[in-house]
């Protein structure tokens, strides 16, 4: 079997940037196992499938090296800008829709900043406590206990979860050296795909917060740009009031720096009744790397 299958560097325009996805656009035919061991050759972070849906126009499936995702933001990027190059998105709407385990869920294109970006509808944000207190959160992440926000700790999901940790100072979150047995054994403890700490503050002044993103259960040491990571961490900043916002809020998220993999997500929340009720994050991407797998 002959399998084509492109390299994709998300949420950066410049090559060796961002978060590399696999992307395979003709995967009908290919069942869940060879889909997984085809992700795990490819040893990225995640790897997508896309098949024919009859439900939206696009059914896509998301493998780490280790198991399939509900949702994933980065590969969701890659694999509508592959549909773009190679000329399988229709020209007369800028709104196509994916089918995933999360849901069926909107991809937009439009203009940022004079760049073509593709922004991803996420769930609705959903928060739940987690035990774990600062001190232990310190001591998994290498720091110490007054550097962490004095904020719940909790899990996040906009399609998946992540345990989300406040950081206060930016140069103690970009020089933290977790644990990752630790993070990995938390995870599982409490049903996350990982830990994404952060903090208001960044290298780039034109962005409004930094994270890094840490998924040892799923098999990714440190996620360089993390899309779900970003959804569920500006929701958080959104929901505890970090960030000033009234009926919407347009932000960008700084990440990768540490990976030497910089890249920069963009980030719309609407609220309702003070709620949020909608997130969209979205990012450019660019191909590295075309070839076929042979099996």
């Amino acid at each position: 079997m002959l399998v084509n299958i492109k390299q994709v560097d998300a949420f950066t325009n410049i090559p060796f940037g961002g978060n590399p996805a696999g992307v395979v656009t003709e995967a009908d035919g290919l069942d869940d196992e060879i889909k997984q061991k085809i992700a795990r050759e490819m040893n990225l972070s995640e790897t997508a499938f896309v098949s024919k849906s009859d439900a939206a126009d696009f059914k896509i499936q998301f493998f780490t090296p280790r198991f399939e995702l509900d949702l994933a933001g980065h590969p969701t990027i890659a694999v509508f800008s592959v549909l773009d190059e190679e000329g399988k998105l229709d020209t007369d709407k800028s709104i196509y829709y994916q089918e995933t385990k999360a849901g069926i869920l909107p991809v937009e294109r439009k203009k940022i900043n004079d760049k073509e970006v593709f922004m991803m509808t996420q769930a609705s944000p959903k928060f739940k406590e987690v035990k774990i207190d600062r001190s232990e959160a310190a001591g998994f992440l290498g720091l110490d206990e007054e550097d962490i926000l004095e904020l719940p700790i909790v899990k996040v999901s906009t399609g998946i979860w992540w345990i989300v940790i406040g950081v206060k100072k930016l140069e103690k979150l970009v020089s933290l050296k977790p644990d990752l047995k630790v993070i990995e054994a938390v995870s599982r403890e409490f049903n996350a795909v990982g830990v994404t700490p952060f903090c208001i503050d960044s290298l780039n002044k034109s962005y409004d917060y930094h994270i890094r993103a840490f998924a040892p259960l799923a098999g990714v040491s440190e996620d360089p740009v993390c899309g779900t990571g970003n959804g569920c961490v500006s929701s958080y900043i959104v929901k505890n009031g970090l960030i000033e916002c009234g009926k919407a809020v347009n932000l960008i998220g700084e990440q990768g720096n540490e990976v030497d993999r910089p890249g920069c997500v963009y980030v719309n929340i609407k609220k309702n009744s003070g709620s949020i009720e909608e997130v969209k994050i979205g990012g450019t991407a660019v191909t590295i790397l075309d070839g076929n797998m042979v099996f």
